[in-house]
């Protein structure tokens, strides 16, 4: 599930832990700008492109997709952002693409505003998939969507199904405009991407941080109207309980959507 077309966008930099490390290293070194004008209501200070010595542009948006990758999602309020929490501090961006991070701020993590109750992404593991999340949307292969939306529409109509996609990745599924949120659970091993799909839908039901096998083991698995497995080899789709009328649809690069 990884093409790009030749004249893409530029993408950002493959994540390792050798990036989480960087960052971590070099942050304490830079010249933080106090936010003056927030200095009581959400106190924090800033690192901006232009006015930052020590950082490049490359080196901004390598930060940014290693907050993106290695972060976890909370809340500011009413709103989900992905937050690098390491010594106390926590780092954030407010760019939506990651390719166009020119900012990046810092905080006590003692700082906290508004109930905390934005889900879970950690897996304390490190994927294939961790490494390109920050920007997979533009490398996916989406050449099946279509046919995946057509399968969904013809099937349930207008209705929206309570769905769990498995393999959900950054949340391609969502992105399709048949399922809604608050009817989504979503199963991936990669933070990373996990931490991409509720960015973009912070009212998304449920995501789980792992594989399907241990999805399985939680012991609390219903049965859903729509079942979506996505590039995961060799799962045993036996195990899946789908809703009578329901529908089960696997999705493979190769052979692209079949029951």
């Amino acid at each position: 599930m990884l093409s790009v077309e030749n004249g893409a966008e530029a993408l950002s930099p493959c994540m390792t832990r050798a990036d989480l490390a960087w960052w971590l290293e070099q942050s304490p070194s830079l010249e933080w700008i106090w936010a003056k004008t927030y200095a009581e209501s959400a106190p924090h200070d800033y690192v901006v492109l232009g006015r930052t010595t020590g950082l490049t542009r490359h080196e901004f948006v390598r930060a940014g997709a290693v907050i993106r990758t290695f972060g976890q999602p909370g809340k500011f309020y009413e709103s989900t952002n992905i937050y690098l929490e390491s010594g106390g501090l926590k780092y954030w961006t407010m760019d939506a693409r990651v390719k166009d991070t020119t900012l990046i701020n810092r905080a006590s993590t003692e700082r906290v505003y508004g109930v905390q109750d934005a889900p879970s992404t950690y897996t304390g593991r490190f994927t294939e998939f961790d490494g390109i999340a920050a920007d997979y949307d533009l490398r996916r292969n989406s050449s099946h969507d279509a046919q995946l939306a057509e399968r969904i529409v013809g099937h349930f109509g207008g209705r929206q199904p309570r769905t769990l996609d498995v393999g959900c990745g950054s949340g391609a599924l969502l992105s399709l405009g048949m399922v809604r949120p608050s009817d989504y659970t979503g199963v991936d091993p990669s933070q990373g991407m996990l931490n991409e799909l509720v960015l973009r839908y912070p009212d998304v039901d449920r995501v789980f941080p792992g594989t399907l096998d241990e999805f399985m083991r939680t012991g609390s698995v219903e049965a859903y109207d729509l079942v979506v497995v996505q590039g995961v080899p060799g799962v045993d789709i036996g195990t899946l309980r789908v809703n009578p009328g329901g529908l089960l649809l696997v999705v493979d690069d190769a052979e692209g959507v079949r029951l």
